[in-house]
């Protein structure tokens, strides 16, 4: 009986590896396959700005602030697109009035999220980065009521 249970616990620590590869595997496989589908429905100038947006997380808000040390709203989303050629005014409003308006659910990650006197930048699935205020200064989060979406 314990001869038997010896040999069940040595096959069973051989299968582990193989188990825990194929999960890592396949998490891989899912995480290649989200980028891979965001790739496809982002322009390619897009790529740019979402890199830019995502390397200023954690930078401090100034009002007025372009960067490269801290960001307002606006100055913010104008540096980010800078990245894919594209030359914004500093103020939300103006930079709204240069995109139209998407649905939701046709959002993608690059367009812009606008609100009433804020603007950021839109990361996909919800979430966006932003310029908030002082307090929070440059973030990752989700989409809050009252914003829409608009596309350059």
């Amino acid at each position: 009986m314990a001869k038997r249970r010896a040999v069940a616990k040595r096959a069973m620590a051989r299968r582990a590896p193989a188990r825990k590869f194929a999960a890592q595997s396949a998490h891989r496989t899912v995480r290649q396959r989200a980028k891979r589908a965001a790739t496809r429905r982002t322009p390619a100038g897009m790529a740019a700005v979402l890199a830019f947006a995502r390397a200023q997380v954690g930078k401090r808000y100034a009002s007025g602030g372009e960067g490269p040390n801290s960001y307002d709203c606006s100055g913010f989303t104008k540096s980010a697109y800078a990245r894919a050629g594209l030359r914004l005014p500093h103020s939300s409003g103006a930079q709204a009035a240069r995109a139209h308006t998407v649905s939701r659910a046709a959002a993608r990650p690059g367009d812009l999220v606008v609100g009433s006197g804020h603007v950021g930048v839109y990361m996909g699935g919800g979430m966006m980065i932003d310029a908030g205020n002082s307090r929070t200064g440059v973030v990752y989060r989700r989409l809050y009521n009252g914003l829409h979406i608009e596309r350059f």
